[in-house]
């Protein structure tokens, strides 16, 4: 790679922290008498390295999504890179402006307005007064916090401060930008908002190091990918390859055994999960395979022709489908005492990604009961279809089926 083309090189990387472990004592005079007697003693230290040993590059224009569980070492990169905190090993060299959007109001001084925040975050970065005005109306307008531009921030809701802070990372003339998980803070609207500049900014010749638990907007915004697992990398490439690396790993690395989810506070339903074809709990469906919801619901007394929805969303809390059973002649007649009612979609068409369901009862036209998103599973991406692709971008998946006809077979060709 040419070293004239590389925006960041990471060499080495790690941050270690020490935890300290004290004594515990049951009441304070206890604390104080050991305190006394041991006047020079302290409190053992545990190192935890929160990156160790990690080494990458990426290029100018680079659009780079950061994988990982909590605690993998995303957000101990980003504030390495933004200057935040200092690696305790290794070395990293950024090219160019950066600008950063790490945790709520990083760079803002509380008790400035938040028009003079705007102006002292573009002076901080290096413009002059008059770039920043040119993109001032630009910036104010997306943030929607006009009223309060006069302000002093410190008085701002997070939400308010995290859309000013997004409009002003994103508006001003940096060459890298690095975003953490803050656009959850927004709301919806505002999310759908940020990701949409987001695609103009990684569509702009800008280097962007983004890091969201909306693997969506990942797979959507990123070319390429950093897969993290206990402060280290496992994994770099395409941000095809690398999600599925990271949804394999959910699986393998899961947190104890998969057990069905209880409902709570609900007159009929009372627990739910996601099993595959053996039965077995699991929460991770491969693209286009078959999705299994099974439901146990309490009927005191007899209740005849009931309808069960299960509604999915995304990541981003978008409703992608829903599914209902019959209400035809092939309807469920009737249930009593505790029921197991099992739903089954063959071939799932939705892609890649984290989906959470949400079930519904309905009686003779309206709702009776319904739950909030129950229970969360991730589509992996996978060659289910065997024909060397897996999942394409898209908002579904599907089988096809080509065939070819050479019509002018039987000409000479030159």
């Amino acid at each position: 790679m040419s070293s004239d083309r590389i925006a960041i090189s990471a060499q080495g990387l790690g941050k270690s922290y020490h935890i300290a472990h004290k004594q515990q004592h049951a009441t304070m005079a206890e604390a104080l008498v050991h305190r006394l007697r041991h006047p020079f003693e302290r409190p053992n230290l545990e190192e935890m390295w929160a990156l160790n040993d990690v080494s990458f590059e990426v290029e100018q224009g680079d659009i780079v999504g950061l994988l990982g569980r909590n605690g993998a070492g995303k957000s101990t990169l980003l504030k390495i890179l933004s200057r935040i905190t200092e690696p305790t090993t290794g070395m990293a060299r950024l090219s160019g402006r950066i600008g950063s959007l790490i945790e709520v109001g990083t760079g803002f001084q509380p008790e400035l307005t938040g028009r003079e925040n705007i102006f002292l975050n573009g002076a901080i970065l290096g413009m002059r007064r008059r770039e920043i005005a040119k993109r001032f109306d630009e910036i104010v307008d997306f943030s929607g916090v006009e009223k309060f531009l006069d302000t002093p921030v410190k008085h701002y809701s997070s939400g308010m401060y995290v859309r000013l802070a997004f409009a002003v990372a994103a508006h001003l003339d940096t060459d890298i930008l690095l975003v953490d998980e803050v656009l959850s803070v927004g709301d919806a609207e505002f999310q759908k908002k940020s990701l949409g500049k987001m695609d103009d900014v990684a569509n702009s010749g800008r280097t962007v190091i983004f890091v969201s638990h909306n693997i969506a907007a990942i797979e959507m915004l990123c070319r390429k990918g950093l897969f993290f697992r206990g402060g280290r990398l496992v994994h770099s490439g395409p941000i095809a390859e690398t999600l599925a690396e990271y949804h394999k790993s959910l699986k393998r690395f899961s947190d104890g055994p998969v057990q069905p989810v209880q409902i709570a506070n609900r007159k009929h339903f009372r627990t739910m999960d996601v099993v595959d074809d053996t039965g077995e709990s699991t929460r991770i469906v491969p693209v286009g395979t078959a999705l299994r919801i099974q439901i146990r619901a309490e009927f005191p007394d007899q209740f005849d022709y009931p309808i069960f929805m299960a509604n999915i969303d995304n990541s981003s809390g978008q409703q992608v489908m829903s599914i209902a059973s019959p209400k035809s002649e092939r309807a469920i007649p009737g249930l009593f005492g505790t029921s197991e009612i099992s739903c089954v979609i063959e071939h799932l068409p939705l892609p890649p990604g984290e989906y959470f369901v949400r079930l519904a009862l309905w009686h003779s036209g309206e709702i009776l009961e319904e739950t909030p998103p129950a229970i969360m599973f991730t589509v992996t991406n996978a060659d289910t279809f065997r024909d060397g692709w897996g999942a394409r971008k898209g908002t579904c998946v599907a089988n096809s089926r080509w065939k070819a006809v050479s019509v002018f077979a039987d000409s000479e060709v030159a």
